[in-house]
């Protein structure tokens, strides 16, 4: 197995037919068949299904597609780091941003970026914390901003900002326009992410140790899809406070949750048996400088 074999059979994976990746790799296609099975052969597993308009990836085909990437992008990234000094800050890179901080820091994070590194190839992948994480993991992202993230020995985990959740609604509960008691929000019907990512357990430890529950009524992982059902008062949600000072806001009521410590940690993830690259350093660096300003900024 070789570099050039799996660049073809990600390249093969991508394009969804031999004739397209054959034409894009200029590469014969009978010496791309032959690579890929060859690559079958010592994987002992068939990669791809045909059918009519080309093929697509079995189910150890879509499992051994996702190292692949990780190894060319592994690859990828040493060549770069071996580049004399005018050439540095070339290559690729992969950041991973929730959906609620690419609201927040894109508009200011983008153009710096292009100005800074305008050799580099940027790539910004949005995803819920957890998503993010497996993705830093398996080294498809160089980093990420995810929110409280399980400690591993195979990620550097940076803590940035700690946010209080806010209650968000169409307007606010109770007796105090800017606090909400946790036993107040769970007689609400709240809109939240799917028990997999990681801000709900929290919640609902907290709630569990007064003896209540949370009332979910609708599991939606988009960030901007409940914002926008809140505005429309169709329910609650809860975010974190930050999120306040994304631009073009529907009207909503904030209220920090009181009588409970529900911060969340902000945090910058990477993987530790990857050595950085002076792209991916500065980059972070870029990164958490405009977060700073951004969260700063009145």
């Amino acid at each position: 197995m070789d570099i050039a074999q799996l660049r073809n059979f990600v390249a093969v994976a991508e394009a969804g037919s031999y004739i397209r990746a054959a034409d894009l790799l200029d590469v014969p296609q009978p010496t791309l068949s032959r690579q890929i099975r060859a690559l079958e052969v010592e994987l002992r597993a068939s990669l791809f299904h045909r059918h009519g308009r080309g093929v697509l990836p079995t189910e150890a085909g879509k499992k051994f597609l996702e190292y692949a990437r990780s190894v060319l992008h592994t690859v990828d990234q040493g060549i770069a780091a071996i580049r004399d000094t005018e050439s540095m800050l070339t290559g690729r890179l992969g950041i991973g941003l929730t959906p609620s901080m690419g609201r927040l820091i894109v508009p200011t994070l983008m153009p710096r970026m292009v100005e800074r590194f305008p050799r580099a190839q940027i790539s910004v992948v949005e995803g819920l914390s957890g998503l993010l994480y497996e993705r830093v993991l398996l080294g498809q992202l160089d980093f990420a901003l995810v929110l409280n993230p399980l400690h591993s020995s195979s990620l550097r985990v940076v803590p940035l900002v700690a946010d209080p959740l806010c209650l968000i609604g169409p307007e606010p509960v109770g007796p105090a326009e800017s606090e909400v008691s946790l036993e107040d929000v769970t007689r609400l019907p709240l809109i939240l992410p799917h028990g997999n990512q990681w801000v709900r357990p929290m919640l609902e430890a907290a709630a569990t140790r007064l003896g209540l529950n949370l009332n979910i009524m609708l599991e939606i992982d988009s960030t901007p899809a409940v914002m926008e059902l809140v505005a429309q008062g169709i329910g609650y949600s809860i975010m974190p406070n930050s999120l306040r000072k994304i631009s073009r806001l529907p009207p909503m009521a904030w209220q920090k949750i009181s009588g409970t410590n529900l911060d969340v940690v902000l945090s910058l993830i990477s993987p530790v048996r990857v050595l950085p690259s002076a792209l991916v350093t500065e980059a972070a660096q870029l990164v958490r400088d405009t977060l700073t300003e951004v969260l700063g900024a009145d």
